[in-house]
């Protein structure tokens, strides 16, 4: 028996296949614009935080680089007050260093960080928990800035 197949009936064949290969890759493309907005609005929230912790500093800038933590440490207000604004900069640079991936934020952050290790330094001996709130990247440049500086 022969085969009655048509030439025409072949290029049908044809056309099956390169849409479902056009299927696949559109699926493919909406995926990744998926994952790209997903990108961009996590960028645009770090940006945020950033700018909440920027505008924090206007308004509290004794806590910018603290002159006398002693001072502060002994008003309670003053304590919790500052304690939340070295929280407010980690998340924001926490945020910013977790999104961009950018080595420029981690040298802003560890040039900040310098001015808080008294801080830092209180927090890791009487609320370690304090840190569980944080990257673990980030926590191992709190680390690193602090070995050998609390006593």
């Amino acid at each position: 028996m022969a085969d009655k197949t048509r030439w025409w009936q072949g290029l049908g064949n044809v056309s099956q296949m390169v849409a479902g290969i056009a299927s696949l890759c559109a699926v493919l493309f909406v995926a990744w614009q998926v994952t790209q907005i997903e990108i961009d609005n996590r960028k645009a929230n770090a940006r945020q935080v950033y700018l909440a912790y920027s505008e924090a500093g206007m308004r509290y800038p004794e806590f910018l680089r603290p002159e006398n933590y002693a001072a502060i440490r002994q008003d309670a207000v003053k304590f919790e007050q500052y304690k939340w604004y070295v929280t407010q900069m980690i998340m924001a640079y926490d945020e910013m260093i977790d999104v961009a991936q950018d080595q420029n934020w981690i040298k802003a952050f560890d040039y900040e960080l310098p001015d808080h290790l008294a801080l830092l330094c209180d927090l890791k001996a009487s609320e370690p928990r304090f840190f569980t709130q944080f990257e673990d990247d980030t926590n191992a440049l709190i680390d690193e800035a602090l070995r050998g500086k609390c006593g």
